[in-house]
């Protein structure tokens, strides 16, 4: 049945890392022959580049763990990370959570300080031991600011052959577990697809359970934990990946499903190789030790010859000729289909006549916003997927939210539906600037305060006496003063929250709150009145209803706030949080949708309420520019060197600041704020995104029963001042059983040996010249660069490739899918073996999304 397809794929993939290839790199010199493990991670680098990304898990684990380790290079990136993590906000709180916070306490300094003993006392065995538990610190760290790409575990994801989707049969009976290509299968070809009861012989919402807890991807509550773990239309537009298919972690072997109708299925996990650049001939475990951890090339990798063997497969005619398979054209051809739209995209959910749809609307374009009219209940639709918005589709954002406000007033809509789900943030500005376009007069309150440390005072304090003093001249100074105007040290530009004016000085903000334990600044504003201030911070946009961008013909108000409700999954994080308190704070309600297979309330906001995410590469640069610029050399000297990160990295992610109400020192974040009612995915609505807002709909304006069992009156943005207990935490700490008996020739099996001593560059975005200055086999090529003055201009970077297995991008870029490129790559591996692994991997490029120290613009 089902699993014909997936396991002839891995048959495939299994034949690729036995079948010989003609070596053209060279083998270690002295010494007996490499074996099959010590070269297997070589192996799998030449099949990469042959085009051939998908591997079993099992082989990639084999190369994981034959990667060795070094405790000097391991220490050093822990001393980084230390003092990266000082910067942390919520340090106090996730230490000693309060009451109603539903992920386990975490002590982040001590767990920190366990994996340097365990470095001191020789524990880890390999590389990969040393950076699982790395790893697993952020992930409890339950905060989707908190990010790390760095190491060997960058290389990998591990994904199941087939989705998942979690369903009630009606909306009130408990959901049950589904593979994802086996429920749509079952809709084309009528029959009745069986849910899962059982994986790997352990009862299905045990086993996702402990999966979700290990692989958590930054999330507050087990609920939105489990819809992380699930596919969904939303998902699909966005071009991403569950968890279930881009987890961390190596989750075994073999994987066996059990079905409600007493049959069984058995697959293998499997893997995706991350890395697009080009690593040149890694050929053993320390070759790529060298490159994933120290950030080196090989010494014999030349950039103008193919150093790797061609594995005559990958440039096959079998398969160039398919035609391509349209199987929900019937359902997306019906009626009258818009030009564009999300219908095939999303396997026929989304509906194929939107009133507005975004310019350059795509997988692989910069177009996310679409608006719907549901006539027979007087609702429009307006789905934001993400706040995501690279350079010029910023303006095409705004215009489809306006086109949608209007098109739904001229057809007397009566309630507005802003579907969110998946949306994990982005742009902060058009959280603002959205919200305004619903609610022109109102200004939205959002503060946030920094954790108080001696390095963030010595940043503070120097950075916002110099920035001052650059008013003395703008003149000379001008084209500084407005680029750092946005910059986190500067404050005497922000608004007091408890005061209503600026701040005089750095020390009228800083360490002004002790609470928890810790120490925090007075809760600051965007003075977002001031053009300067907002030019630098978004990019040459001033929001809407603030400076240049007051409307003084502004249309009323269409739709009070009980006409509006939002719709979340849970996973809505960081511009979305925002967005959310913003419309929450009026009085929107909020809806969400899915959520483990139990009755109670469900939060509708479960990813990081933090108030900004900040990069490692940007307190890199904090520090060198008290040196460099400011040219303090009291305030270098007390600054302790960032230049040696110990390993690569190229994205750490923290939350900087936390997001608070008005008299409430608590964070947002470890506030337990239930959506105002919770509905199932069913199966009728799963793969209906018109029948999911009639149900949405339903739930908020016609029938407060159709919410889930218990899921109404707890406390929530709107409802502070409810009775009802949040619920008992029921998350553990996830155990990670690593196998760390594999002890591996720490220094020796490198083809030309391992320089413990080498500094590594940071992943970070650099102004480059040719390919030469960007190391780490990154490429350099021509971006666009939206500069200080307003114009855009091309410039030449060294850019990381990205995909949707794994999107981490450095500092203040983002990851761009480009159309088709490598995407199809991954896919030619199923389309030769004859298989269909169902999901499209895509691939891109980290563009930066503003000009920068190391980026910048030509004056």
């Amino acid at each position: 049945m089902l699993f014909v397809r997936p396991v002839a794929l891995l048959s495939f993939v299994a034949l690729a890392l036995s079948k010989p290839l003609e070596r053209t790199v060279v083998p270690r010199q002295g010494g007996a022959p490499l074996t099959e493990d010590q070269t297997i991670c070589g192996d799998i680098v030449v099949y990469a580049r042959n085009g051939n990304y998908v591997f079993y898990a099992d082989a990639v684990f084999r190369c994981l763990q034959s990667v060795p380790f070094n405790g000097a290079v391991a220490s050093r990136f822990i001393a980084y990370y230390n003092m990266t993590l000082q910067f942390q906000s919520t340090l106090a709180y996730l230490k000693d959570p309060p009451p109603g916070y539903q992920q386990p306490a975490v002590d982040v300094f001590e767990v920190l300080g366990q994996i340097q003993n365990n470095i001191t006392a020789g524990v880890y065995k390999n590389q990969y031991g040393f950076e699982a538990d790395v790893q697993l610190l952020v992930n409890r760290m339950h905060d989707s600011h908190v990010t790390l790409s760095a190491g060997i575990l960058d290389a990998f994801s591990f994904v199941s052959p087939v989705g998942l989707v979690s369903v009630s049969a009606d909306g009130k009976q408990a959901p049950e577990v589904y593979i994802a290509e086996d429920l749509l299968q079952s809709r084309l070809d009528g029959y009745t697809a069986s849910p899962i009861t059982k994986i790997n012989g352990q009862d299905v919402v045990k086993a996702l359970t402990d999966f979700a807890e290990l692989n958590s991807d930054g999330y507050l509550e087990p609920h939105a934990d489990w819809n992380a773990l699930m596919d969904s239309p939303a998902q699909a537009i966005s071009g991403d990946l569950s968890v279930f298919q881009s987890a961390t972690f190596y989750p075994g072997d073999e994987l066996e499903f059990t079905f409600k109708n007493g049959s069984t299925g058995e697959t293998f996990w499997l893997s995706i190789y991350n890395e697009l650049d080009d690593t040149g001939p890694l050929t053993t475990a320390g070759d790529f030790y060298n490159y994933f951890v120290l950030g080196q090339l090989p010494a014999s990798y030349d950039e103008t010859r193919q150093w790797w063997p061609t594995d005559p497969a990958a440039n096959a005619t079998e398969g160039e000729n398919v035609t391509t398979v349209r199987p929900y054209k019937a359902i997306c051809d019906k009626g009258n289909p818009a030009d564009i739209n999300w219908c095939e995209t999303s396997s026929g959910a989304y509906p194929n006549d939107p009133i507005v749809a975004q310019t350059d609307l795509a997988v692989t374009g910069g177009g996310v916003v679409t608006g719907y009219l549901l006539k027979d209940i007087s609702t429009g639709v307006l789905s934001i997927p993400s706040f995501y918005q690279y350079d010029s589709d910023i303006e095409g954002f705004i215009l489809a939210v306006h086109y949608f406000i209007s098109n739904a007033t001229q057809q007397n809509i009566s309630r507005v539906i802003i579907d969110l789900q998946t949306n994990d943030g982005g742009a902060v500005f058009l959280a603002y600037q959205t919200f305004k376009q619903f609610f022109y007069g109102t200004d939205p309150y959002a503060a946030s305060r920094i954790r108080s440390h001696g390095l963030a005072n010595i940043l503070g304090d120097t950075y916002s006496k110099w920035w001052k003093e650059l008013e003395d001249d703008l003149e000379e100074n001008g084209s500084l003063y407005n680029y750092t105007a946005s910059e986190e040290w500067v404050v005497v530009n922000r608004i007091n929250a408890a005061t209503g004016g600026n701040f005089s000085s750095w020390a009228d903000y800083y360490s002004r709150v002790s609470d928890h334990g810790d120490l925090f600044s007075a809760a600051q504003r965007y003075n977002l009145s001031d053009e300067v201030f907002d030019v630098s911070a978004f990019s040459n946009w001033v929001p809407y209803g603030y400076g240049i961008g007051i409307d003084d013909d502004a249309a009323p108000q269409i739709w009070a706030p009980e006409d509006i409700v939002i719709l979340t999954d849970g996973l809505c994080a960081s511009a979305c949080a925002l967005f959310v308190e913003f419309v929450s704070s009026v009085g929107v309600r909020t809806v969400t949708v899915g959520g483990r297979p139990t009755t109670g309330p469900m939060q509708g906001v479960a990813g990081s309420r933090g108030a900004r995410v900040y990069e490692a590469t940007e307190l890199d640069d904090d520090f060198s520019f008290v040196s460099e610029h400011v040219q303090n050399d009291t305030a270098a000297a007390l600054l302790p060197s960032r230049l040696d990160t110990g390993m690569w990295v190229t994205t750490a992610g923290i939350n900087i600041r936390d997001q608070v109400r008005a008299n409430d020192p608590t964070p947002l974040q470890f506030k337990y704020e239930a959506a105002d009612c919770r509905i199932y995915y069913t199966l009728d609505n799963i793969y209906n995104m018109t029948r999911l807002w009639h149900d949405a709909a339903k739930a908020t304006w016609d029938d407060r029963s159709f919410c889930v069992s218990g899921s109404t009156g707890f406390p929530s943005a709107r409802n502070t001042n409810s009775t009802q207990a949040p619920p008992k935490r029921t998350a553990e700490v996830p155990a990670l059983n690593l196998d760390l008996t594999n002890p591996v020739n720490t220094l020796g099996n490198a083809t030309s040996g391992i320089d413990a001593s080498n500094v590594p560059r940071t992943g970070e975005i650099v102004q480059c010249s040719t390919n030469s200055d960007c190391g780490h086999g990154r490429q350099c090529k021509e971006t666009p660069l939206k500069c200080g003055n307003g114009s855009v201009q091309n410039v030449k970077a060294c850019l990381p490739g990205c995909a949707s297995t794994d999107k981490s991008c450095p500092g203040t870029s983002q990851c761009n899918y480009a159309p088709v490129s490598g995407a199809s790559k991954l896919n030619a591996v199923g389309t030769k073996s004859s298989t269909s692994f169902s999901k499209q991997f895509e691939q891109g490029l980290c563009r930066p999304t503003k000009a920068g120290l190391k980026l910048s613009c030509k004056i």
